[in-house]
């Protein structure tokens, strides 16, 4: 692995800089299994130059706002954005997943979500609502498949000796019930490491969120 850097409209983020994001935040209060889990790919990571990703701050990206940063988006602004996902997941309805297997990768760990569909379907009706309120110039990047990180890197060091550590990990995945989606103001910083080094870390402050209409029977 070597060090992760975040990216904004195709470059190094600016150290500081906030960008509105959408993102599906899983509640390890409420699902016990995924703290557990969480708790073991950390203790693995432990030995490892990776900066965790601890309750509050684990998430799966949906998408960005990637026109400008979030401090040129005005209240105003957000508030017709977060309207316009309201309209347009209004019909969505709570999200059953897996989340696991953990994998090692370039810029650290992360567990893998599946199946893609009903997260794929999420993020094209994100896609069309920032689409309608701040035109196709406002979406810049491809997320890839869903996934939810563990913790970045800030130095190299082996994938291949993390993913050893974290294939030993039993059960390596659990179901996550995603209820709702934010609309986030994500801030990366870098903060010092030993030797020198320099860390980014992921903070948020809320703008709003989206609660899906629970369609479980109640007869």
């Amino acid at each position: 692995m070597e060090k992760f850097v975040p990216k904004f409209q195709g470059a190094p983020w600016p150290d500081g800089a906030r960008v509105l994001h959408v993102y599906a935040v899983p509640d390890q209060a409420a699902h016990p299994p995924l703290a557990r889990l969480v708790a073991e790919c950390h203790e693995a990571m432990r030995p490892f130059p990776i900066t965790p990703l601890v309750d509050g701050t684990l998430h799966c990206t949906v998408e960005m706002v990637a026109d400008t940063t979030a401090d040129k988006i005005t209240a105003d602004e957000r508030d017709d954005l977060l309207a316009t996902l309201h309209e347009h997941l209004a019909t969505a309805g709570p999200l059953e997943v897996v989340v696991g297997s953990p994998i090692a990768n370039r810029a650290g760990a992360f567990l893998d979500v599946s199946p893609d569909d009903g997260l794929v379907d999420l993020r094209e009706r994100v896609r069309d609502a920032i689409r309608e309120v701040r035109g196709p110039g406002a979406l810049l990047h491809n997320g890839g498949r869903p996934h939810i990180s563990l913790g970045y890197a800030w130095a190299e060091a082996s994938s291949d000796a993390l993913q050893t550590a974290l294939r030993r990990i039993s059960p390596s995945h659990v179901p996550v019930r995603f209820t709702g989606l934010h609309l986030l103001d994500v801030l990366f910083e870098q903060r010092p490491r030993p030797q020198g080094e320099t860390a980014w870390e992921l903070s948020w402050e809320t703008v709003g969120t989206v609660a899906f209409p629970d369609r479980r029977s109640t007869a």
